[in-house]
């Protein structure tokens, strides 16, 4: 066989190369400067998702005279809280709200995962949403751009169990048809999303006040990529005496009583893209790799726990957001829109008023 010049070579392969890329990248988005891709089918697979669960919730009101959240739906209850972004912080992370020293004002909710409100000895997965009260700048979403809120919306395992939009489509689909259906998508993921699923729910809680939570999907730090955690700061005292089937909000509102709860609130940066994906929430980013650093210090004084419609009337999202700490991935644009539609169909329903906050 003749030999090809050197030159010829060269450029034989940068035309295979260049032909595996357009293969590999046919029909989908090169990722942009945030590591982000979307697949082909993403929105389609948004709208099975969107449809599914305003079908879910439909169905729940026609039975109840009452629209629920889809997911978290029973409050451990919601409280007052104070949000200080903390002084001297390395720049890489001294980014879009954390850019420099500030106390805010907060409200959190604590809930459960599941869209059932079950006995809080069931295992589930818990939630912590934060609404940062009082943050200038114009937000993402365009009918609150003037909001002036930010949300960190986080559960109690540092992972997700779902990869992607098609992905979602498949497990909702699976999830209504329940039965054989349900049984065979658990049994077809045994070895991955089933395994973090039995994880995500399986975490023992008595006291939301003593649980670290994760934002499980990625979100942008400014000209960086994040994701964040609240870790309940060391040497607090915890009360879990309570034992009945709502012993968390019992647990809650017994230490709030008399003692205060506190967090460190803290960002992990992307330092090493190949091993940190943006668009598959179910690996976990190495604090090896990348420590969490606390940039901020929640705190929760003594005070009642509000139980009341005023917590169930809020709404949280990722997307209540700076563009500057704009979420990532295709789960977070997944919920996006299956947040901002559920949330307007609960308060339709509900005939209450969606204000932000």
């Amino acid at each position: 066989m003749r030999h090809l010049p050197l030159h010829k070579l060269r450029l034989l392969s940068v035309s295979l190369l260049a032909l595996c890329l357009t293969r590999v990248w046919a029909g989908a988005e090169l990722p942009n400067a945030d590591g982000e891709l979307i697949a082909p089918a993403e929105s389609d697979a948004i709208a099975v998702v969107v449809r599914a669960i305003q079908n879910n919730v439909t169905a729940e009101f026609d039975k109840t005279g009452h629209a629920f959240r889809d997911a978290h739906h029973k409050a451990h209850g919601c409280v007052a809280a104070s949000f200080t972004v903390l002084d001297g912080l390395p720049p890489s992370v001294a980014q879009g709200l954390f850019a420099k020293p500030q106390r805010y004002a907060a409200v959190i909710r604590y809930s459960n995962g599941s869209g059932q409100s079950q006995d809080d000895h069931a295992n589930d997965a818990r939630g912590m949403a934060l609404k940062v009260l009082g943050v200038p700048g114009r937000k993402i979403l365009e009918d609150e751009a003037n909001a002036h809120t930010q949300d960190f919306v986080m559960t109690n395992h540092p992972v997700f169990f779902i990869r992607n939009a098609p992905d979602y489509a498949q497990f909702q689909q699976a999830l209504d048809a329940g039965g054989l259906s349900k049984v065979g998508w658990f049994a077809g993921h045994l070895f991955h999303e089933t395994s973090i699923a039995l994880a995500f729910t399986g975490h023992k809680v008595t006291n939301p006040l003593d649980a670290q939570y994760w934002s499980t999907t990625p979100s942008k730090l400014g000209t960086e990529q994040m994701k964040f955690s609240a870790k309940p700061c060391a040497g607090g005292s915890v009360v879990s005496s309570s034992d009945t089937v709502n012993l968390l909000s019992e647990n809650m509102q017994a230490q709030l009583a008399s003692q205060s709860a506190c967090f460190d609130f803290m960002v992990q940066t992307r330092t090493v893209p190949n091993q940190m994906p943006i668009e598959d929430p179910t690996v976990q980013w190495q604090e090896a790799s990348s420590p969490f650093i606390p940039v901020a210090k929640i705190q929760i004084d003594p005070q009642s726990v509000d139980n009341t419609q005023a917590c169930e009337t809020r709404s949280f999202t990722p997307w209540h957001s700076l563009p500057e700490h704009r979420p990532l991935g295709g789960i977070s644009r997944v919920r996006k829109a299956v947040y901002l539609a559920i949330s307007t169909l609960r308060h339709q329903l509900n005939v209450q008023t969606r204000i932000e906050p």
